[in-house]
């Protein structure tokens, strides 16, 4: 039986796309790509995925959607003339509803799958058709509308409004010649991912800190094998641990995490932060060892176990309070080159063949485009490849994906100029 799902990627959606395409990868999964564009995915498989799990290992999506039907579509025709009579009170309840009692919930949220297309208000008339239906058949019934001219629900007001345990968010997927009906399965969990963040004891907010969403995306794309979770004989390495985030996402998601930094108060901080989350969490003891050591050191340092995947966002340099100048640039990027080459010297001798590396690197976003650290092919000779994010055939079909001519992806925020460069490295 074939299966259709569609995924509602993150703002940084090539990223989010990436690390779909590198679990996917990872569970073996066998799928077709149905449709994309920008933040939505929805592919075919006959396989049935298990989505509670798989969202909570996602850092990049924000919603898993089960597509039920698509219609076809006419030029110019929205969801709420193609689907005007398509639904009765059975088939919502059956569909939907479920077992939801008293007062029903029902969310409305439509996405584009195309540029320019003409939306207009069909949340709302679509909203009040299926209002009619359930309310002649006896139901008491509240739509939920997206606010600010938005087309879709937010995570925050799916789980806020309780659709899931009052009824539901039913999603159109609206394509140039089919319009996609689908029921959210699940959505992020954004308030754990505020407290994995904001409420750790150790945080420096003099120095950026990698979101943990970024981490668990980061650590999705290095592709730990399936036989490391829950092994204390494989560990992911972060050898510039910080503030232990990325060693703290690896052991939420059941992998041993090995953490070293050259800086006593970041293994200080990272021990405070990674008790925390073991006693949060309630994690089995032995999922994480610290090592004060310089990364060039790192090969002597280490404890004796396998290193599956390196994770790391190296050190960025000074914190500038507003964008330097090129020149200054030009020589945090030369002096972080010295770093970062005998960095990854050290690891090429702990990595096995094969074996990725999955790095942060800083970006400076000019008003010309981003000045990058220009090193990279230094890096390369030393033993590695940099591996494309995505397939070719997907970059070469979809031009709105953001890959860098280097086959990197950016994460950046609008009030920052200092971004992410991430790429993927592969021990040869």
């Amino acid at each position: 039986m074939k299966l259709k799902y569609a995924f509602n990627l993150g703002r940084v959606f090539t990223l989010s796309l990436a690390e779909l395409f590198a679990v996917f990868e990872s569970m073996g999964l066998n799928f077709k790509l149905v449709e994309l564009y920008r933040e939505i995915l929805i592919i075919e498989t006959e396989e049935t995925l298990h989505v509670a799990k798989l969202q909570k290992r996602l850092g990049g999506t924000i919603k898993i959607m089960k597509v039920l039907d698509s219609l076809g579509r006419k030029k110019f025709l929205g969801p709420a003339t193609v689907f005007k009579k398509y639904f009765d009170a059975k088939m919502l309840k059956e569909q939907f509803l479920g077992s939801a009692t008293g007062k029903i919930q029902v969310g409305i949220s439509v996405y584009p799958l195309a540029a320019d297309l003409q939306l207009r208000s069909d949340n709302k008339w679509i909203g009040l058709d299926i209002k009619q239906i359930l309310t002649a058949a006896g139901y008491s019934v509240r739509i939920v509308l997206p606010q600010r001219g938005s087309f879709a629900l937010p995570s925050v007001v799916v789980t806020g409004e309780r659709l899931f345990e009052k009824g539901a968010e039913i999603d159109f997927l609206v394509g140039q010649e089919r319009i996609y009906l689908a029921k959210t399965l699940t959505v992020q969990d954004f308030e754990d991912y505020g407290r994995r963040d904001y409420q750790r004891p150790a945080r420096d907010m003099r120095v950026g800190m990698l979101p943990p969403k970024v981490a668990q995306i980061m650590i999705n794309l290095a592709q730990m094998p399936a036989d490391s979770a829950s092994s204390l004989k494989h560990a992911i390495l972060d050898p510039f641990v910080g503030s232990g985030t990325v060693i703290q996402e690896a052991i939420i998601m059941g992998y041993k995490g090995i953490g070293s930094d050259i800086s006593t108060k970041a293994i200080e901080d990272s021990e405070k932060n990674l008790e925390w989350i073991k006693n949060r969490y309630k994690l089995p003891p032995g999922r994480f060892e610290l090592v004060t050591s310089d990364v060039k050191d790192l090969a002597q340092n280490l404890p004796r176990i396998s290193i599956d995947a390196v994770a790391t966002e190296a050190t960025l340099g000074p914190v500038y309070d507003k964008m330097p100048d090129q020149k200054k640039i030009d020589k945090n990027f030369k002096d972080l080159e010295k770093i970062y080459l005998a960095g990854f010297e050290a690891l090429k001798k702990i990595l096995p063949v094969g074996k990725r590396a999955v790095v942060a690197l800083p970006a400076y976003r000019l008003k010309s485009g981003y000045s990058f650290f220009p090193g990279i092919d230094r890096i390369a000779e030393l033993g590695y490849d940099i591996v494309t994010p995505l397939p070719e055939v997907v970059l070469e079909k979809f031009d709105f994906l953001q890959v860098t001519a280097r086959k990197s992806m950016i994460y950046d925020r609008k009030d920052q100029f200092v971004s992410r460069e991430i790429l993927i490295l592969k021990s040869v």
